[in-house]
């Protein structure tokens, strides 16, 4: 289902729960046990609002500092191989012929077959991961005899260990979930949030029922962010492969491959 439509239809479950919820209540639950006095219930609602806001920050960092870390370090690998690709082409010919093939090669493979990997299993794949230990090897076999191919090796080699550094970040970030306690309690602070109004004993009004739809579709709609975010590289809000995929594109179209 489109993104925005499964929000929308979130949104609108929601917000019709909680007029049904509202309806309910008000119409078969005695009043005598639903009409708190109003100061206090106030009070006790603004601290509930506020401890439902500090959860809500938590699990927001939770599952934003993954994602943003995600998309940072892939960043910086596809830039890294680009610059080990431009580095390599200072080595002697057999030298630069195998670097910048292993750089190709790899980025088809990691913005590929083990993108599609991340995004349904969580993990990065064999395949990626010896084509980034050949590339790293293979520089390190490469014996400069020239000023200028030693300054490029010695370039080359700490671009290929960053790449291979982000990429370590990159995979490591791809489980990354919330918290296991923080959905039960966001779920049980949202029908809190929303229950708790049940007990300042609202007439059945058309503006008390739109109040309680707005509330409950608003709650519904920060779960539903939230839960879109919490895996970097799957559902709504996942990181894409662009980056690796650019620097393939860069490469291909600079020596016509």
């Amino acid at each position: 289902m489109n993104l925005l439509l499964a929000g929308i239809a979130v949104v609108l479950a929601a917000a019709l729960a909680s007029v049904i919820g509202f309806t309910m209540v008000s119409r078969w639950v005695p009043r005598r046990w639903r009409v708190a006095d109003g100061d206090a219930a106030g009070t006790v609602y603004s601290t509930i609002g506020m401890v439902y806001a500090i959860l809500i920050a938590i699990a927001a960092i939770a599952v934003w500092e993954p994602r943003a870390d995600a998309a940072s370090n892939t960043e910086a690998e596809a830039s890294s191989l680009v610059e080990a690709y431009w580095s390599a082409n200072r080595l002697a010919p057999a030298d630069r012929d195998d670097v910048r093939g292993l750089i190709v090669g790899y980025l088809q493979v990691a913005g590929g077959s083990e993108w599609d990997h991340l995004r349904t299993a969580h993990s990065g794949t064999m395949g990626a991961e010896n084509l980034s230990t050949e590339l790293r090897e293979r520089v390190d076999a490469v014996r400069p005899v020239t000023e200028s191919e030693q300054a490029a090796h010695q370039l080359l080699a700490g671009q290929v260990s960053t790449a291979a550094t982000a990429r370590r970040a990159r995979i490591g970030d791809a489980d990354a979930r919330m918290p296991a306690p923080l959905w039960p309690i966001l779920i049980g602070g949202a029908l809190v949030s929303v229950g708790f109004l049940y007990l300042f004993g609202l007439r059945r009004t058309v503006p008390n029922g739109l109040m309680f739809a707005t509330l409950g579709g608003m709650v519904a709609l920060m779960l539903f962010v939230l839960y879109q975010v919490e895996l970097p590289y799957s559902r709504g809000f996942a990181v894409d492969p662009s980056a690796l995929r650019a620097a393939l594109e860069t490469l291909r179209g600079t020596d016509g491959l």
